[in-house]
């Protein structure tokens, strides 16, 4: 709840909100002022992460591993770590949970990657909510049902990047691997590696679905929904990498 409160969008909507207030409720001109001063930058902040061409530049400074080639048959690892993202909850058209859009892409590329190399395939993900099962689990059946490619075990008790890295370590510990690829996205990976690492393995980056630069001036200022959530997700990553780093 804190972290919602505070990161964009809703801590900006939140400072737009209490500048209104400070300048609705009277009082000095200071106080005016700074009610203005606040909605102002709440809402042109907004107005900017929407931009795409923010959108990258924010994303860029995150997307700094390579792609593993789409034609390697052997990579320098003992197994492929998938990290679980979204799960889509009770779908009508289903009537029991399914992979989310992040976590769909995350396990696409994961089961091909496991198909091409013949390295078993790890899937890291605990309980969003108490009624729920794990993510891990719902991703484990997609990527057996639906695409054909079978799960070496889950990791079912964690909540948070960290506590991906750090159960799936022990349990890779017990079966002597080291070394592993991990997948998601290539804005997520650069937190996940180092979680990986401090954890104890040796980290083969696997991202997907880099963002690129828009290919039209017209289109890369036009603001736009999907680039304000892009955004979010940035700042996301780079409060998370601090307080990584911060809290060891």
């Amino acid at each position: 709840m804190l972290e919602s409160l505070v990161l964009p969008p809703v801590g900006l909507y939140v400072l737009v909100a209490i500048g209104l207030a400070l300048r609705a409720t009277g009082g000095s001109t200071r106080r005016r002022r700074v009610g203005l001063g606040l909605a102002t930058a709440g809402a042109g902040a907004l107005v900017a992460l929407s931009i795409p061409y923010v959108a990258y530049a924010l994303l860029a400074g995150l997307q700094t591993e390579p792609a593993i080639p789409p034609d390697a048959r052997a990579i320098d690892a003992q197994a492929i770590v998938v990290l679980s993202a979204d799960v889509d909850c009770d779908p009508p058209e289903y009537g029991s949970d399914q992979p989310g859009p992040l976590s769909m892409v995350r396990c696409r590329y994961g089961a091909a990657l496991a198909r091409r190399t013949g390295l078993p395939l790890i899937i890291t993900g605990g309980v969003l909510r108490p009624d729920r099962r794990p993510v891990s689990h719902v991703l484990r059946d997609f990527v057996e049902q639906d695409l054909g490619t079978p799960v070496a075990w889950t990791e079912d008790a964690s909540r948070s990047t960290r506590q991906n890295a750090r159960l799936t370590a022990a349990g890779l510990e017990q079966r002597g691997i080291t070394r592993v690829a991990v997948v998601s996205h290539a804005w997520h990976l650069p937190r996940a590696r180092e979680a990986f690492e401090r954890a104890g393995l040796e980290v083969l980056p696997a991202p997907v679905a880099p963002h690129s630069i828009p290919h039209r001036l017209g289109k890369g200022l036009m603001p736009r929904g999907r680039s304000l959530r892009d955004s979010c997700w940035a700042v996301h990553e780079y409060v998370g990498r601090l307080w990584y780093r911060i809290s060891g």
